[in-house]
């Protein structure tokens, strides 16, 4: 028993000296890095006026005189001096403090003229390493597998955008990433069981059956998607397939998150009662999809008003109406939250009738085998 303290104790200890040595890595890898990095020493800030905003509220406008040491490339050990604006709002700049380090707007030979920003990988080492810390207290080896799986899908998305290039095929693409993505994280989190197998085909079953929904939509009506901020940059054809895309990879975690609960529930419930009913376990799906529906709706409906928040603030400030906003940018929103709930409710049926067909013929095989 002690000794078992002992080990745990010890995994612990490692655990925290790896973090801490993370941590000092970061804040000394400047010399990894192509842009100039300087370190503030002095920083002095001054009102320098009053300005307006494009509502006519007033705004105090501050200077700030920065002096610094460059911390890598051949200019390394260079005092440099800068100067900075901003103001009250922070809306185009931010104020910049002694002991900052910052990225310069130059190039390795010539550090340049200015401040580019803050160099922010220490506070993401040090958030994302309190992340596994927690999740390896709380879950141990899951947490660790939650984790992987979260690193393969992100290497994932990466890569399929990469090899994307253009938007000409992303469609394929994102219908292969959801793939990707289901296995990746089903296995990784569940192994490979009867019960994982059921979560994914559930998973890719309800995928379709919503995507089968929009192309209907679609087809019946008329979405503008001309509004789209991301689409204003350049001259897109393919619109419709880009919303598409859009749809498949914001529903896929709460789809996927409802057909693992409940996929896991009804395996438990099988292997302990194998003469178990159809009608009982789906009496038993619907009690557990009702205590997850609720909640997957509300927390999907949260993250679509607050996508609409900052762009729906940033026109009013600009003077733009409110239903001139609403007819504007949110007939998408609601198609695309009304899509993915649908998803979310039909998860659950479709949940219990493949996780109660799959784990139904898997026992009554072994029974057939004794």
């Amino acid at each position: 028993m002690f000794v078992g303290i002992k080990l745990v104790e010890k995994k612990y200890w490692i655990i925290g000296i790896l973090y801490l040595l993370s941590i000092l890595f970061v804040m000394n890898d400047a010399w990894l890095y192509h842009t100039p990095i300087a370190k503030l020493t002095k920083v002095e800030t001054s009102i320098s006026g009053q300005v307006r905003s494009t509502r006519g509220t007033e705004e105090t406008r501050y200077k700030q005189k920065i002096q610094g040491i460059i911390l890598n490339g051949k200019n390394k050990g260079k005092e440099v001096h800068f100067s900075n604006e901003y103001t009250d709002t922070g809306m185009l700049r931010q104020p910049y403090h002694k002991g900052d380090k910052v990225l310069l707007n130059g190039s390795v030979d010539d550090i340049g003229t200015g401040v580019r920003g803050l160099k922010r990988d220490t506070i993401i080492v040090s958030l994302l390493g309190i992340l596994i810390i927690m999740l390896i207290l709380t879950a141990g080896r899951q947490g660790i597998f939650t984790f992987m799986t979260v690193t393969i899908n992100i290497i994932v998305f990466i890569v399929g955008f990469w090899i994307l290039g253009d938007t000409s095929n992303i469609l394929k693409i994102c219908n292969e990433i959801v793939i990707l993505f289901a296995v990746v994280t089903l296995i990784g989190l569940n192994g490979i069981h009867r019960k994982t197998w059921a979560a994914l085909l559930s998973t890719l079953c309800v995928i379709a059956m919503i995507m089968i929904i929009f192309d209907v939509v679609v087809r019946r009506s008329d979405l503008d998607y001309s509004t789209m901020e991301y689409l204003g940059l350049r001259n897109i054809e393919n619109t419709e397939e880009i919303f598409h895309a859009e749809i498949i990879l914001s529903g896929l975690g709460a789809v996927m998150d409802v057909a693992v609960a409940i996929s896991a529930a009804l395996s438990e419930i099988i292997e302990k009662k194998s003469n178990v009913t159809f009608g009982q376990l789906f009496q038993s799906g619907r009690e557990i999809g009702y205590d997850i529906m609720g909640t997957m709706l509300n927390v999907l409906m949260c993250v679509f008003v607050c996508e609409l928040i900052p762009m729906c603030l940033i026109q009013m400030n600009n003077d733009v109406r409110l239903i001139t906003i609403i007819k504007l940018n949110i007939p998408c929103e609601i198609c695309r939250f009304l899509i993915e709930c649908i998803g979310i409710v039909w998860a659950i049926p479709v949940s219990i009738v493949i996780t109660s067909i799959i784990i139904k013929i898997s026992v009554k095989g072994k029974k057939r085998i004794c």
